[in-house]
């Protein structure tokens, strides 16, 4: 594997937040594929974000800790997650859905006192689409899935190897599959606090493919040995920086952080409807 600074096949953009209106219809660009990735700096500002943290780090509003099969002070030592993403939930979901409505709350709690985290989010999705129509996924009987999930990654943790359109072989997306393309969905995350080093998006100039998986098989991680011969670029947002990329199709992982500061990102995924004018968040 050889690092690279950029390179052709990963089209990347960065911006202040201040000029998000020259990223304008980018989704137009993600679906075309001229199109990998955009930074948007400072859609928070850092000190704000530091605030966050804190509350974070104080467990206020108490978000329910996974994995729940340890207590939470012990989850709390390990990478864990505040909230439950789709792949890890029941397969007939009551508890995804159940958290998912509390997350939401305390969500609207962490960022009281500045701007609404979902509502941040949606504007700057319909800013990208061109003014499409940005809401949550809903079941048959109207329960919302999870807006997103909070990820502790603390000394020494990582995200290992994997493409999200893998995710769609899970049984848990059967009906997020009759809303929106899952298979070519996008991936953000937005920085509340980073590591003093490590901790980096690493993507990959190895693309998904079909083949990549066997027919319904869903598998958490992939084995490094798929990029070994591939060119790499790593991406480092700051706190208050939002990141949106292709990670349905770019095979990516997270550097393992290093310091005494973890790793504190939110955010979830991003997917076209299917009618072909709408919008869908979740995690």
């Amino acid at each position: 594997m050889r690092q690279v600074e950029q390179a052709d096949w990963f089209k990347f953009r960065s911006v202040d937040f201040s000029q998000l209106d020259s990223l304008e219809r980018c989704l137009d660009e993600f679906a075309r594929r001229t199109l990998d990735g955009v930074l948007i700096r400072q859609v928070y500002p850092a000190e704000y974000m530091r605030e966050i943290s804190a509350r974070i780090e104080r467990h206020e509003p108490p978000f329910p800790i996974f994995p729940w099969t340890v207590p939470p002070a012990v989850a709390r030592k390990n990478k864990h997650l505040y909230g439950i993403t789709l792949v890890a939930a029941d397969h007939c979901l009551p508890e995804y859905f159940n958290v998912a409505e509390g997350f939401r709350s305390h969500c609207h709690e962490l960022f009281r006192d500045g701007a609404d985290y979902e509502e941040r989010m949606k504007s700057i999705f319909s800013v990208l689409s061109g003014g499409r129509p940005v809401s949550l996924p809903r079941s048959p009987d109207g329960q919302g899935y999870m807006p997103a999930t909070i990820r502790i990654l603390p000394t020494g943790a990582t995200i290992e190897l994997h493409c999200d359109n893998n995710l769609s072989h899970h049984p848990s997306y059967a009906h997020l599959k009759t809303v929106c393309d899952v298979n070519n969905q996008l991936s953000f995350f937005l920085t509340l606090n980073a590591p003093g080093a490590g901790g980096e998006l690493v993507v990959y100039e190895r693309r998904w493919s079909d083949n990549d998986d066997a027919p319904s098989e869903y598998v958490v991680s992939k084995d490094s040995s798929m990029v070994e011969d591939r060119e790499w670029i790593s991406i480092k947002p700051q706190p208050g920086d939002m990141i949106l990329f292709a990670g349905g199709r770019i095979y990516h992982r997270v550097a393992a952080t290093q310091g005494a500061s973890p790793r504190y990102t939110i955010g979830g995924f991003l997917a076209n409807g299917l009618d072909g004018k709408s919008l869908y968040y979740w995690s």
